[in-house]
């Protein structure tokens, strides 16, 4: 049997209307909250990088809302609803969140949090690892071998490729991290043609912030468990700069990138006045505690959707 067909099998039995309304019951019966996490949403550019299809995310959102109450992190402890209360949280800032999902998300009149980097604003630039992605799902073989990272470039499936390649990138210490994205930069901006991931402008935010819920996805992008008490400190205090006296906003979400961070550092967080901590995971979080372990929704099909909308098989707090 095929990969493929066993996951759609698997998750035709998950997505079972039975098992979903039990959970259904669990999850208002305890206020509990769902937050999902998202990145792109775009049709298939050809990158290694996996987004969302638009024509799809409209039928996911249409789903959720007709299941969930949809809301913020500012707004999930006011709200009464007889429905189980679920957040949005897209990770990033790319221009695509603008053209594809912020329509979609207007049709349904639904709410979202974003969260932003402002080395990627003030660049224009994506994360490293994502152009990396871009680059490898696009170029030819014979520039794979090319790219100045340690890579097996003889994998032929490229997203197999640009995931590990992304895992070597994400989880550097500050100085390798720092002199590595240089090193790849000064390759992969040679080569425009295979790279497709676009940024929001500081534009761009200051007015989604009006409607959508704006959080800090650090200030560049690093795995923080893998750096100094120093260098994290620093970024917390980037962050709030940053969207104070270029964004106009006061920030209150801190998202973690990659969900990486120390136990010591979520302390931190909220100490330096982040009231939303936000981390992966895939489990549910006691809200109370300002900290989210949200639920990866890496989805292609309503079965998937529905299963990991439902939080997959995460314990029900």
């Amino acid at each position: 049997m095929g990969n493929e067909l066993f996951k759609k099998i698997i998750f035709s039995i998950l997505a079972k209307r039975t098992r979903l309304e039990s959970r259904k019951e669990i999850l208002v019966k305890n206020n509990i909250i769902t937050v999902l996490n998202l990145h792109r949403v775009s049709p298939d550019t050809g990158s290694a990088y996996k987004a969302i299809s638009p024509i799809f995310f409209d039928k996911v959102i249409s789903y959720l809302t007709k299941e969930f109450h949809i809301c913020l992190f500012s707004d999930f402890e006011e709200i009464k609803t007889n429905k189980p209360k679920l957040i949005l949280s897209f990770d990033d800032g790319y221009k695509d969140f603008i053209d594809y999902a912020v329509p979609i998300l207007e049709k349904y009149n639904v709410r979202v949090n974003q969260n932003v980097i402002p080395y990627c604003i003030e660049t224009g630039l994506p994360p490293i690892n994502v152009l990396l992605q871009d680059f490898i799902g696009k170029a030819p073989t014979e520039l794979l071998k090319k790219i100045p990272l340690e890579i097996d470039a003889t994998i032929i499936d490229r997203y197999k490729l640009g995931t590990k390649a992304s895992f070597i990138i994400k989880y550097l210490p500050e100085v390798e991290f720092i002199s590595c994205r240089a090193e790849l930069l000064e390759f992969l901006l040679n080569y425009p043609e295979f790279l497709c991931a676009s940024v929001m402008t500081k534009k761009d935010v200051m007015q989604l912030s009006s409607i959508h819920e704006i959080g800090a996805h650090s200030f560049e992008h690093l795995s923080m468990e893998n750096q100094s008490e120093e260098y994290f400190l620093t970024d917390l205090k980037k962050c709030k700069e940053y969207f104070l006296e270029s964004l106009f906003l006061d920030c209150n979400i801190y998202c973690f990138p990659n969900g990486s961070a120390l136990a010591e550092q979520i302390v931190l967080a909220k100490k330096y006045g982040f009231q939303n901590v936000l981390l992966v995971g895939n489990k549910y979080s006691n809200a109370t505690s300002g900290i989210f372990h949200r639920f990866t929704f890496d989805v292609s099909s309503m079965n998937e959707a529905k299963y990991k909308s439902f939080g997959r098989r995460a314990l029900l707090i």
